[in-house]
């Protein structure tokens, strides 16, 4: 493994060799690179592998014109050339997915598959609720509140009491965020479908879609609404599990996304 910071101060961490097919790893808001902590030795199998920090997250620096996906976009964009990288698998969760979405639209030559995790698209009044409500709680009250409120949205008490040190790990992550960082981020999130729109109808390259059929974020209706949109597209959700299925059900994730990426 070797690890570095890009141009523009993006971390990120790469394993194995890059001349085999990298697969890039993006994560949601408020998290880091090691929520796929449990995906970086199953993929280097087969693959070299590529993590990093989104702006204002984790080792990556807080930028103030950072609101937008289109920021998002143009640190991986900027990561993928700094790494040389002429073609990618891109995996991306929740605001992850967002950002995957209009970079696979607006790069499809750099795209060779893509995997879209528990993430949003073409979200309806009803549907955006939640999120502006969770805005407006962090604006006014801080990181404490949304982080108690994201753990119990995300895991059931089972999952809470049979992996406690798991639970703890993502808390102290929440908690801990730069508040500018991770509400330029959210924002940017919330307000996604004004950028987005139906850049899926743009995507060529083979796309799975996974989310989690508990997930109350990102549901099965929105996967579903997302591959109507693709070229060619199959969806899989897992019925039993919430909005971090990567980290819920690894093994199960791992199996899906690598039989997905080896076709």
């Amino acid at each position: 493994m070797f690890s570095g910071s890009g141009p523009d101060g993006t971390w990120y961490e790469v394993y194995g060799d890059l001349k085999r097919t990298p697969i890039v790893l993006c994560h949601g808001v408020g998290l880091d690179l090691h929520m796929w902590d449990d995906q970086i030795p199953v993929f280097v199998r087969d693959f070299s592998v590529i993590r990093y920090d989104l702006i204002g997250h984790g080792r990556t620096p807080v930028r103030s014109n950072s609101s937008s996906i289109s920021a998002f976009t143009e640190q991986l964009l900027t990561l993928v050339t700094h790494l040389n990288l002429e073609s990618i698998i891109l995996v991306g969760l929740s605001m992850g997915g967002v950002i995957a979405q209009q970079f696979a639209a607006g790069q499809p030559q750099l795209v060779k598959r893509l995997v879209l995790m528990n993430t949003v698209y073409k979200r309806t009044e009803d549907e955006l609720t939640g999120v502006r409500l969770r805005l407006e709680q962090t604006e006014n009250e801080g990181l404490e509140p949304i982080a108690d409120a994201a753990i119990a949205r995300w895991f059931d008490a089972d999952f809470r009491r049979q992996f406690p040190k798991v639970i703890d790990k993502i808390h102290t992550r929440l908690i801990s965020n730069n508040v500018e960082g991770y509400l330029n981020a959210y924002r940017a999130f919330v307000n996604c479908e004004d950028e987005i729109n139906s850049a899926l109808r743009d995507v060529d390259c083979p796309t799975l879609v996974i989310t989690g059929g508990l997930d109350t974020g990102s549901t099965p209706a929105m996967a579903l609404r997302m591959n109507a949109d693709l070229h060619d597209g199959r969806v899989v959700i897992f019925e039993k599990l919430r909005h971090l299925t990567a980290v819920e059900s690894p093994d199960r994730v791992n199996a899906e996304v690598l039989a997905f990426c080896l076709e």
